[in-house]
């Protein structure tokens, strides 16, 4: 009796150690694998960046364009002969040793310009107005000097342009040396024809410079001889 209870005893102290440790393990929970938490967070975080990525494109950003800078024009000095200038008037050329020199065409200058000889016409008389036939009378023109040149009377000449009917000399020698801005009486004569007539009589002047140009011109007309 003795010895049964002994193995009764052996068992159920066996028994209370194993459901000891049944429930210690029962109460105690399993600690979790660390690489594999890790592992799952990586996982997570890639999953929410991708997904936030799909959500939110960012555009690529296009870079700008490169505009290229405009050529700078180079200006070519006009080449000058040696001994000349590069401004205007004539150039001097000149032979000298070494090398063959650039020909530059030299400009030409007239000795005068418009504004040298001008003139302005002031008064007249008589005025342009029918006349007896076979009258003869002076017919005074009064002009005015308003050139950059002084008229000398050895220079210039008062000429007939048109009408030697009524106007029989063809020249006359300029009366005094007219400087710039003075004024001049031109004095010709005028021979009418005796015959009366309707049609108009003309005759036109002028004063040419020692050049043959003619620059003041003025004229004398008659509407018809009675």
């Amino acid at each position: 009796m003795r010895k049964n209870f002994g193995k009764f005893a052996g068992l159920f102290a066996l028994l209370a150690v194993i459901l000891v440790g049944c429930g210690m393990a029962t109460d105690q929970e399993p600690t979790p694998d660390a690489v594999a938490i890790k592992t799952q967070a990586v996982e997570t975080a890639m999953a929410e960046m991708t997904v936030q990525a799909a959500l939110n494109p960012s555009a690529t950003p296009v870079p700008p364009t490169i505009t290229p800078l405009p050529t700078a024009t180079r200006f070519t000095q006009i080449p000058v002969a040696a001994g000349g200038s590069s401004s205007g008037g004539s150039t001097s050329g000149g032979s000298g040793g070494g090398g063959s020199k650039i020909a530059t065409r030299t400009p030409t200058w007239p000795s005068w310009s418009s504004d040298d000889y001008r003139c302005e016409f002031v008064d007249q008389y008589p005025y342009d107005q029918a006349q007896k036939a076979g009258t003869e009378y002076d017919i005074v023109w009064t002009v005015r000097n308003i050139g950059d040149r002084k008229w000398w009377t050895n220079l210039t000449e008062v000429v007939r342009l048109s009408g030697a009917e009524i106007a029989p000399y063809k020249s006359y020698q300029l009366p005094k040396n007219v400087e710039p801005g003075e004024t001049v009486q031109i004095r010709v004569d005028i021979h009418l024809p005796t015959n009366p007539t309707d049609q108009m009589l003309t005759t036109e002047w002028g004063i040419k410079n020692d050049k043959g140009t003619v620059f003041c011109r003025f004229y004398h007309s008659i509407p018809r001889l009675y």
